[in-house]
């Protein structure tokens, strides 16, 4: 099924839905749709209660941290940080789905002032295939090193290579001293490699150095080579602040998360 007649398919069962999230308590959640847009369904919380814990642990996260989420979606991870972010603290995000961004502004921004939403017209052929502005050119509205904390989840998995580059030479600029970006990607290396008929996702070698899952919608799953990633990260003096957390989409049980995590810092 198409994923836009699935959307709609979602779409018309977003008021039984509403009912049985409001029997057990879980009226607060965005619609059906908007949830599945972002990832599987039955794990929608808990992976946003899992990055509330990364970001604490791995970047800093406290109650005055200023945060910027490129990719907000539905508002996921900003349910997670009404609680956590005081009023010293700020949330920005940004998203190409106008729907999901409406939704968090009405129901998030309006009740909790220092959360705004925002949203970006930009191109994907996953998710916005009909967007304005190439990502290759996008520039964030924002002045100066503002944040202490950059969030890019489930983003770079769905760029090409000059669109990842792109946003990465802005991070430096808005990033605080101190401050950490926290992104997510797909890295194909040797270690990766060797489990390849463990791997959870298989990729097909694509142009410009990536490659994907789905050739014929390149920007559903992209996977990036690990050496080039460190090659774009230290090309706009950005730099490894610990360790590559690398994921269990590979097939390694022991891996912290799904997806491989970046905890990047300003060398400057």
């Amino acid at each position: 099924m198409k994923r836009s007649m699935k959307r709609l398919l979602l779409r018309a069962c977003n008021p039984l839905d509403y009912v049985v999230r409001r029997i057990n308590g879980k009226q607060d959640l965005p619609p059906l749709d908007l949830r599945w847009d972002v990832g599987p369904l039955r794990s929608f919380e808990a992976a946003a209660a899992e990055f509330r814990v990364y970001l604490k642990l791995l970047a800093g996260l406290s109650p005055s941290s200023h945060v910027l989420d490129i990719g907000c979606g539905c508002g996921q991870i900003a349910l997670q940080l009404t609680t956590v972010l005081g009023e010293q603290g700020s949330y920005v995000g940004y998203d190409i789905n106008r729907r999901a961004i409406g939704w968090c502004h009405n129901h998030i921004a309006r009740r909790e002032g220092r959360f705004s939403f925002h949203h970006m017209d930009v191109r994907n052929g996953m998710y916005n295939p009909g967007g304005r502005i190439s990502a290759s050119e996008w520039t964030f509205p924002v002045d100066g090193q503002t944040f202490d904390i950059i969030l890019l989840k489930s983003v770079f998995t769905h760029m090409l290579r000059s669109e990842v580059l792109n946003y990465l030479r802005q991070i430096p600029s808005l990033l605080r001293t101190g401050g950490k970006c926290v992104a997510t990607f797909f890295l194909l290396n040797d270690r990766q490699r060797t489990m390849a008929d463990r791997n959870r996702v298989k990729f097909s070698p694509g142009s410009d150095g990536v490659a994907f899952a789905n050739p014929a919608i390149p920007e559903a799953i992209v996977a990036f080579e690990e050496a080039d990633v460190l090659e774009m990260v230290a090309r706009h003096e950005l730099r490894l602040a610990s360790p590559i957390e690398h994921g269990n989409w590979t097939g390694d049980t022991a891996a912290l998360s799904h997806q491989d995590i970046l905890i990047l810092e300003h060398i400057g």
